[in-house]
């Protein structure tokens, strides 16, 4: 298997050094570049798309955050390292694409790990950080149109907690006994359901709402 590789944005050029020497130090991740912020990212890597982008969120630096979300190519996978993840505007600016969020100081090994999970399309969260973010959950919100989200079925709650361990169609009707075109249908219904359009979106709409916990 090719390497992974991994970008970071960070303001800090310590914060950025250090997690430079974290990546050259893994066999298995390649550094693809590191900037203050993703217009300097986007210069670095000359059009190049980076597996994996790590950004480092210092306190009060919601601009960072969301310049990191605007990049012209948006990475597959992106890990953020904040001691901020409860707060409304994290949730609010985390896309479909936000796989990780680890504390700032979480060990290289934790960090190394969630890289891996985030470009293998895991989803990756701290004990401290799901605690947190679960404590501070509000109720159901709009969809963007203003209508309210409806109400996951049971079974389909089932075929989202499998949509976010990363299964397949197949591998979910197998593990459910039901046939491939019933769990299509239980797909579409939760995209419609949550206003999603694709697969991470619903896994990710459906942590933020409750239905699911990662």
């Amino acid at each position: 298997m090719s390497p992974v590789r991994v970008a970071v944005i960070a303001d800090s050029p310590r914060v950025r050094a250090s997690l430079q020497a974290l990546v050259e130090a893994s066999p298995a991740l390649r550094f693809a570049g590191s900037a203050a912020d993703a217009e300097m990212l986007a210069d670095c890597l000359a059009g190049s798309v980076p597996n994996v982008v790590v950004i480092d969120v210092e306190p009060e630096a919601s601009d960072t955050l969301k310049a990191g979300f605007d990049l012209g190519h948006v990475p597959s996978a992106l890990v953020l390292l904040t001691d901020e993840a409860d707060s409304d505007w994290i949730l609010d600016a985390l896309p479909g694409g936000a796989t990780a969020i680890l504390p700032r100081d979480a060990m290289p090994g934790e960090i190394v790990a969630s890289i891996e999970a985030a470009a293998a399309g895991l989803y990756v969260l701290s004990p401290e950080i799901l605690g947190r973010l679960l404590g501070a959950r509000k109720p159901l919100r709009q969809a963007a149109s203003g209508v309210p989200f409806e109400m996951l079925t049971l079974r389909e709650i089932e075929v989202l907690a499998m949509l976010a361990e990363g299964l397949g169609n197949k591998e979910i009707a197998r593990q459910l006994d039901i046939s491939d075109n019933t769990v299509k249908f239980h797909v579409s219904s939760i995209f419609g359901k949550l206003g999603a359009t694709n697969r991470t979106e619903a896994v990710m709409f459906g942590m933020r709402h409750g239905f699911i916990m990662v």
